[in-house]
């Protein structure tokens, strides 16, 4: 994996054990960026992500936003008030 010869699984419980043997501490900063990079390379989005019905219906304005593109201000008020409650 960490030469891309092969791609990260996508089974939770398999990241979960490789998370864990190499010391992320479940919840942590480095806990999601692992399980963000698996997802990246795969070319997904982050299963917690889509779990949360709100989130996915705002992740057109953030794609949009990536891109360069201008988002609607309602499109902006409801992304900033996600973030306020996370």
């Amino acid at each position: 994996m960490e030469r891309r010869a092969i791609p990260p699984p996508q089974d939770r419980e398999i990241l979960t054990r490789y998370a864990t043997a190499l010391g992320l501490k479940e919840g942590s900063d480095e806990w999601y960026l692992f399980f963000d990079l698996a997802a990246a390379d795969r070319g997904l989005i982050p299963q917690d992500i889509m779990e949360d019905e709100e989130l996915v219906k705002e992740l057109p304005a953030f794609f949009r936003t990536l891109r360069g593109q201008k988002p609607t201000e309602a499109e902006m008020r409801k992304v900033i008030e996600k973030i306020r409650k996370s």
